[in-house]
């Protein structure tokens, strides 16, 4: 609880608080597993991972594994 709520909670917040932290959190869950998920169609679309992977599936490795 310490980690996840503001000093003096539940006194130092208003009453939504709680419930807006969580619909917040579980956004940011589903947001970071979709962009996860798109990132990976997107290698596999062009054969990242294939052992016949062309030059684009390459290049596309490569620029991202910086990212």
């Amino acid at each position: 609880q310490r980690l996840l709520l503001p000093q003096g909670f539940p006194d130092s917040v208003s009453p939504d608080y709680l419930r807006y932290q969580c619909w917040d959190s579980l956004q940011a869950l589903c947001s970071s597993l979709a962009s996860s998920l798109s990132t990976r169609a997107v290698l596999q679309a062009v054969g990242v991972g294939d052992s016949a992977a062309n030059l684009t599936g390459a290049a596309l490795t490569w620029l991202l594994r910086g990212g």
